[in-house]
Order: structure tokens, then sequence, then C-alpha cells
């Protein structure tokens, strides 16, 4: 069976209604197992509280670390925390995709009307998210409130902004590694580790080596989308660029993977193959 053929707005519109579809079920599930979700928010704050924790216990002996005081840092938590959390809540396909590949559900996916890529999202939701996303953005509120930070449009703007180039920018990374997987059947040693790097952009890239701080600018640019817009609305003025590079940054990096993920799947050739 064709699909139907569609111009531009028709197909956004049809790929927006799908995805409500997927979203509906995504809630359907949290509505139904009402005690999974308790517990995955429950363990994200107990996640998010523990960093917290050593956050103070540090602090108590360091009045402050690379410039940053213990509420500005906190925010900065805050913002990488809730960027984390809107990637694996809603864009986890690519820890989906190596298993899609190897498993040969891909062939299935590819004689659908909608893309492999598309459908991998909708599936692709991921329950944990839920408490960290949830805590994360207390983080960031309680701290902007403790450092009294006057908010605009713009800047509630921004912070939107922030938190979706961060996720985007998650989703691209895990992509061009997950992708991998069409030319080497392993990559799964490879995708933890370029996960738990995202860890080190939750503080000043300041404290870190230059190598580590080009590592997460240049190469990993997990820093573009936490540390990056939390300097720009604590400290405007030194980070102005951040206000369009963020963005650029994050248009660019989603290109690559999208790129790359059309190379590999143009090479697919099914399990058999």
């Amino acid at each position: 069976m064709k699909a139907p053929k569609r111009n531009a707005v028709q197909q956004a519109g049809f790929l927006l209604g799908m995805y409500g579809q997927f979203l509906k079920i995504y809630v359907k599930t949290l509505v139904e197992y009402r005690a999974d979700t308790m517990i995955a928010i429950v363990a994200g704050i107990i996640a998010q509280g523990s960093t917290l924790a050593f956050l103070t216990v540090i602090f108590s002996r360091i009045p402050a670390l690379a410039g940053w005081d213990f509420y500005e840092l906190v925010f900065l938590f805050g913002l990488a925390a809730a960027g984390r959390a809107l990637n694996q809540t809603f864009l986890n396909a690519p820890f989906l995709i190596t298993g899609y590949i190897r498993y040969g559900k891909l062939d299935m996916m590819m004689v659908r009307p909608v893309g492999v890529l598309f459908q991998s999202i909708g599936y692709g939701q991921e329950l944990n998210g839920v408490g960290q996303l949830c805590t994360g953005l207390v983080i960031m509120v309680y701290s902007a409130l403790k450092l009294d930070m006057t908010w605009s449009y713009g800047q509630v703007g921004f912070a939107i902004l922030a938190l979706l180039c961060s996720a985007l920018i998650q989703f691209a990374i895990l992509l061009t590694i997950s992708v991998l997987t069409f030319w080497v059947h392993e990559v799964r040693s490879l995708i933890f580790p370029v996960t738990w790097l995202y860890d080190f952009a939750r503080y000043p890239l300041q404290i870190f080596h230059p190598v580590l701080r080009g590592l997460l600018t240049y190469v990993f640019p997990y820093a573009i989308g936490s540390f990056y817009p939390a300097a720009y609305l604590l400290h405007h003025e030194r980070y102005e660029w951040a206000l369009w590079g963020v963005p650029l940054v994050t248009l660019a990096v989603l290109g690559v993977a999208l790129w790359i993920w059309s190379l590999g799947l143009r090479r697919y050739t099914g399990v058999a193959g």
C-alpha cells in the first residue's frame, strides 16, 4: 500500500497528529501503571537530591567554584538535569535503534508509510525520565528565586529553547553513535560512555582540563546545551554569543546526525543481507 501524496504542510500535520497518538499512548501508560510512575518520580527525586546533597557538602567547605556560587551551580545543575530528562523522556530512540537493527524489527518498520526514525522516537518514550524532569525544573525555579533573577519574556523563551536544544544535542550525538550499528555490529560499549560524558556538563567548564573542555564543546558538544545557556542566563554580558550560538550549533549537530542516519539507512539490506 502506497502512502498518499501530501504537500509539506499536510505531511507536517500528519506527523504531528501521529506523534500525538504516540504521546496519548504514553500518557495512558503513566496513568495505567500508577505505581511504576510514582516509583519513577521518586527515583528521579532521590537521584537528583543525592547530587544536590553532595554539592551542599562541597560548598560547606568551598564558598565558590571557579567563580560560581552555590545557587548558580544549583541553577546550572537543574538546567542540565531537566535537559537530560527531557531527552530521556521523549528522545530515547538511539538506545532502541541498535536493537531494531540487530534483531530485524527495522525490516518491519521500513515498510510502513512513516519514517523509521519517526517511529523509533514515537516508541522510545522513557518512563524513568518523568521524575528527573519534574525535579530538574523545580531545582531551576528554586535556585532562580534564591538568586533573585529577573525574567523577561525573552529570557523565559531562551530557557525553554535551551532545554529543547539540550535534548536535541544529546539525541543527535547518541543517534550518530547508534547509527554506527549499520557498519559495526557492537556499539553498545561506546554509546554508554558517551552518554555518561554529559555528567561533566553539569559543572562549570572552568574546573576541567582544557582537553576535556574542548571535548565537551567541540567533539561531543553537551556543554552547548547545558553550561553555556545557564552561563548566559546568569552572566549574559559575558556569554552573549550563546543567544544565537546555542540554536545554531544544535541545528548543525542535528543536521549531521540526520545525514549520517540517511547514509546508514541506505546501506541497510535487512537481517539476512
